[in-house]
């Protein structure tokens, strides 16, 4: 019994050490479950006409489509945006330090000048960063891929490593993650086109420069709820204030409104209705993945939070101490 006990820590320990070792690699599998949700909506309808392999194919191939399109008629002004940011952004950070150097002395300008000359050293790795990033999407989409393509082979898979006793458990654990994963998926890709939206249309209206490429940030960090929000605003903070302070005013009126809008009606009409998750505690989440796995880790938690929250409401709320909803069903 010893002996047992001392080899199941053992491989209890060597699991752990192993997942460390390979944790972006299981950040970016979390992330292809993700795609795949997001697939799963398309596929599941065209599914009903068709093979479920040729409706991946052809999801696919809109998919591809819609981004060639998107390259031939909108990456032309995107990438003179993306010159125009990298060149306002020093100018407002130099901007910034003569306003400081004014108001509180030159300890502070030469704080603000090191944050600038640290600004740049970064520059060279976040270009190398991006283009590492850019991998990482296509091998997250192809996982994605194949995942929805045949999504009971692999819940097959995993449940033959289920005792037999537990497989009903199994059974009902794993739709209550797919439930969960699909709502809020649902919810933040509704969230993401309605915030983007808003804010390259008030951008746009308020004379903001690159205002197109400032909406894709909204979009793209909308994604990463609270933090991804504030980090997306920043960009047109910085493009507005080499314009003037009245348009620095405009964007920061109109980053304030469509958050609000994001607060008072979005999230109670979309998200409240897909996955509620405490502030309180995706912030905690966010900062504890953060700190342990960096970027990836802000961005997955969010999803993984959801997950987290089923399994524990259903597993231990509900099965272990009889209480909830579903504590009766159980």
């Amino acid at each position: 019994m010893t002996l047992r006990t001392g080899l199941i820590l053992l491989a209890a320990a060597v699991a752990l050490v192993l997942s460390w070792l390979a944790r972006e690699a299981l950040l970016l599998a979390f992330l292809g479950v993700v795609i795949g949700v997001v697939f799963s909506f398309p596929v599941g309808w065209l599914s009903r006409f068709m093979p479920r392999g040729l409706a991946v194919l052809i999801v696919l191939a809109v998919l591809l489509g819609a981004v060639a399109l998107a390259a031939v008629f909108f990456a032309p002004a995107v990438a003179d945006q993306l010159e125009d940011l990298r060149a306002a952004a020093p100018k407002a950070l130099a901007g910034a330090r003569q306003w400081l150097s004014r108001r509180s002395g030159s300890e502070v300008a030469q704080g603000a000048s090191k944050v600038a000359e640290k600004a740049g050293e970064v520059a060279v790795p976040a270009l190398l960063g991006i283009v590492s990033a850019a991998t990482a999407a296509i091998l997250v989409l192809v996982l994605g891929a194949f995942l929805v393509a045949a999504p009971d082979t692999y819940r097959r898979g995993v449940r033959s490593l289920v005792p037999r006793s537990s497989e009903p458990l199994f059974d009902e654990s794993f739709a209550r993650l797919a439930h969960a994963l699909r709502h809020w998926v649902g919810g933040i890709v509704v969230s993401m086109s309605i915030m983007g939206t808003l804010a390259a249309l008030g951008l746009w209206a308020a004379g903001i420069h690159d205002w197109l490429l400032l909406g894709v940030l909204t979009f793209f960090g909308t994604f990463v709820p609270y933090v991804g929000a504030i980090a997306s605003a920043i960009p047109g903070l910085l493009i507005a204030m080499t314009q003037s302070s009245t348009h620095l005013l405009y964007a920061a009126g109109v980053y304030l409104g469509v958050h609000i809008v994001e607060g008072y009606l979005i999230a109670p009409l979309v998200m409240r209705r897909a996955v509620e998750i405490k502030p309180a505690l995706l912030l905690a989440g966010q900062g504890s993945l953060a700190a342990i796995f960096g970027i990836p880790g802000a961005v997955v938690a969010t999803p993984l939070i959801v997950c987290v929250q089923t399994l524990v409401q259903y597993l231990w709320v509900e099965r272990r101490l009889g209480k909830g909803e579903g504590a009766r069903k159980a």
